[in-house]
């Protein structure tokens, strides 16, 4: 039988501190000497992000099967790799517009003679904490848009993500140096290690619990933190709608990724006259 604790190397609390610590180093080194990445740089950066993605395509798949039990190959090319290529695509568009010095309006009676501008630079080292529901459009869609920023970034996965995290740990190396790019599989204590790094910036996307505690964790460090929470998301039929309809759309919805999509259908508002024909 394959377990999923197999070839999962158990660390004690120090190794482990000691190997995320000297990856956030490493990192932050090598951002010191090269902070600012130019546009080539960036672009290659997202290139590479692509290529990872494309030539491993199906060997994703299977990894989030296995973790899975059993997954449509269909689902993963649909909600994780079309979704992170296009994104890559859409960042490569709009990438130089992005890097360029913004200017922005004063007050001239307060401020005679003065300029104002933004001018986009890169944070240096961004954590990333991944789910297990999405795991490849949550790790990689962030990632796009930390290295377009010229940032570099380490990647925590979900334990529930296992066989994913292994395939991604092996395959980074072909296509980043660990000074950019690394993944931390969960043995089940990285993610209180990794939540309390001093990164320049941490993403969580997951429970409202665990984002408190993500939350707390970097508030010692000062570190700024972008969670994305789950929520409660209403399905609302109209009088007029078909009802026919409403109910496919809503049951796509539902059983779509097994209904583990975190703006999925919680609850349905339906007008009075109409609840019978809809529970029929």
């Amino acid at each position: 039988m394959n377990t999923l604790s197999d070839g999962l190397q158990d660390k004690s609390g120090d190794d482990l501190s000691a190997e995320l610590s000297t990856c956030l180093e490493r990192q932050r080194q090598a951002y010191f000497a090269a902070p600012n990445p130019d546009f080539t740089q960036r672009k290659q950066d997202l290139l590479s992000l692509k290529q990872m993605v494309s030539d491993n395509r199906d060997e994703i798949s299977r990894a989030i099967n296995r973790d899975y039990g059993n997954r449509s190959v269909h689902e993963t090319l649909l909600a994780e790799i079309i979704v992170v290529i296009d994104g890559i695509n859409f960042a490569l568009k709009h990438l130089k517009r992005w890097m360029k010095t913004h200017h922005r309006e004063i007050d001239f009676a307060l401020y005679p003679g003065a300029k104002n501008r933004v001018i986009p630079q890169p944070l240096g080292v961004v954590g990333v904490i991944v789910p297990w529901n999405f795991p490849i459009q949550l790790s990689f869609t962030p990632l796009i848009y930390i290295f377009a920023a010229g940032n570099r970034a380490m990647v925590k996965m979900s334990e529930n993500s296992l066989h994913l995290s292994r395939l991604l740990k092996r395959l980074a190396p072909d296509y980043f140096p660990a000074e950019k790019l690394s993944f931390f599989e969960e043995s089940g204590r990285v993610g209180i290690e990794f939540s309390q790094l001093p990164f320049d910036h941490l993403l969580f996307t997951g429970s409202g619990a665990t984002g408190k505690a993500v939350m707390a964790s970097a508030a010692k460090n000062l570190t700024p933190v972008t969670l994305e929470l789950g929520g409660k998301s209403p399905a609302v039929i109209a009088e007029d709608y078909p009802m026919q309809t409403a109910i496919e759309r809503i049951l796509f919805a539902k059983l779509f990724n097994a209904g583990q999509v975190c703006v999925n259908v919680d609850y349905v508002f339906v007008p009075e006259g109409r609840v019978e024909a809809f529970v029929d």
